[in-house]
């Protein structure tokens, strides 16, 4: 019979989250914490792929594994042993707490690329994203944060825009008069807008604080 606490220890020794074991088996989030809470009992092609994903047999997910699969489980889960309390396991190539909070204010910090080119706001910090949402804490939920303002940002500017335009149309059909310097005046304020945000957005998190920006994809 199927184990969900075989499973859970079996994903911990591996060091993935349940994120990275449903990107890596194609099984669904929300399938493997039902699964790992014991809510529902996978089928088999789920439990094939769970155990391709943590690279061990089929038996080993299973309550009682058969005589063949006890020596390949003892080796993916070798039998506990008390450590001394004052002594924390820490991966030697993990990233540290520092480190992650360098690379979340990179992330925050690569919107301000618009500010080279149109839309790198939406591009840089999208891969960045995409690249480190799995290996980096918090950093999924960072990125959509800074992504979901980003949209915002884009689209309220383009409406902005378009008003100016249609304003300045109006005025010139009904009046002959043109408005000098006001596309000018809302594109800087829409700009200097973005700008500010993020630079607060910078100051919280160097706080330590994640509820920046008050939307998220």
């Amino acid at each position: 019979m199927f184990s969900a606490a075989r499973i859970q220890a079996l994903r911990k020794s591996r060091g993935y989250s349940q994120e990275l074991l449903a990107e890596q088996s194609g099984v669904s989030l929300r399938t493997i914490q039902r699964v790992e809470q014991g809510e529902t009992v996978p089928r088999g092609h789920t439990v094939q792929a769970l155990a391709t994903a943590l690279d061990v047999p089929l038996e080993a997910l299973l309550t009682t594994p058969t005589p063949a699969a006890e020596p390949a489980l003892a080796a993916v889960i070798p039998p506990t042993v008390p450590a001394p309390p004052a002594v924390v396991p820490v991966p030697a190539s993990g990233p540290t707490v520092r480190d992650e909070m360098q690379l979340l204010q990179l992330l925050n910090l690569s919107a301000l690329c618009l500010l080279v080119f149109p839309l790198l706001n939406l591009l840089v910090p999208y891969l960045l994203w995409r690249k480190h949402r799995h290996d980096t804490v918090h950093a999924g939920e960072v990125g959509r944060r800074v992504l979901g303002f980003q949209v915002l940002w884009q689209v309220a500017s383009f409406f902005s825009y378009l008003m100016v335009l249609l304003l300045q149309a109006a005025m010139f059909f009904y009046f002959g008069v043109v408005l000098k310097g006001v596309f000018l005046g809302v594109f800087v304020l829409t700009y200097l807008v973005n700008v500010v945000t993020v630079g607060y957005s910078q100051l919280l998190l160097r706080r330590g604080r994640l509820d920046i920006y008050p939307i998220r994809l």
